[in-house]
């Protein structure tokens, strides 16, 4: 990736405390490549245009021993919460900025709050208690630390991910391929994977809600479904079935 691109993530989320809501809508694509997909995306009217180079995103969700928050998702709840801790290239070895994530739904709407962690180091099983004093190390803050304690990790996943925004800059896509579920404990080797469940390519459209009343012509114009997914909720199924 070039260091010097001026060009910032367009899915980096606040750090800041306060929650920039948004609309979000995905598409679930099978039978097509990465390639094929940006090609047909190249062609909207809305003209997208790459705003910041692909890279490899590597996720380790955290949930409640009965994994309250997948339930929450797949039972529809209007507010919910999915906690990630987050970085970028290599799956295994040093991570110099890890991010731990909250992705918030409110409703219809989705937000993110960011909290930059120490650098970390994975290789094998990712333990619950030498987590959780790693997070206490991270000068997080106590009510957020608490709330970490009653979570482990459950789930690691991996894509590669190409970043497009629309030629009047309203409407950003991300879109995913290469997806990879492994549980929480990782071996040096790989042993423990990958798993790709049937070659997913999943593309996700990003507005403000000032948006909103122009965002249909643009999700009409793809040759895609609307569908509701969530990357957490296929790798737990993936790995262990309906939970």
């Amino acid at each position: 990736m070039n260091t010097a691109s001026p060009i910032k993530p367009v899915d980096r989320p606040e750090t800041n405390g306060t929650p920039q809501w948004r609309y979000e809508r995905k598409f679930v694509i099978r039978g097509r490549s990465v390639p094929e997909v940006l090609a047909v995306i190249r062609r909207h009217p809305a003209a997208f245009r790459e705003a910041y180079p692909p890279r490899l995103i590597n996720n380790v969700y955290l949930d409640t021993q009965s994994l309250h928050n997948y339930h929450e998702h797949v039972g529809g709840a209007a507010h919910r919460v999915k906690t990630r801790v987050r970085w970028y290239g290599p799956l295994r070895g040093p991570i110099a900025k890890p991010t731990l994530e909250q992705k918030l739904k409110r409703g219809l709407v989705s937000a993110k709050l960011a909290y930059p962690l120490p650098p970390l180091h994975l290789n094998g099983s990712i333990d619950h208690g030498e987590l959780a004093a790693f997070f206490d190390r991270a000068g997080l803050p106590a009510p957020l630390r608490s709330r970490l304690h009653q979570l482990r990790p459950v789930l690691v996943n991996r894509y590669q991910r190409h970043y497009l925004r629309s030629a009047d800059g309203r409407f950003r896509l991300t879109v995913d391929g290469q997806l990879e579920f492994h549980g929480a404990r990782l071996t040096t080797d790989g042993t423990d994977g990958p798993h790709d469940p049937s070659e997913l390519v999943i593309l996700e459209l990003k507005f403000d809600a000032r948006h909103a009343e122009t965002a249909a012509a643009v999700t009409n114009a793809f040759p895609f479904r609307l569908q509701r997914c969530s990357k957490y909720v296929l790798g737990i199924e993936y790995l262990h079935g309906a939970a």
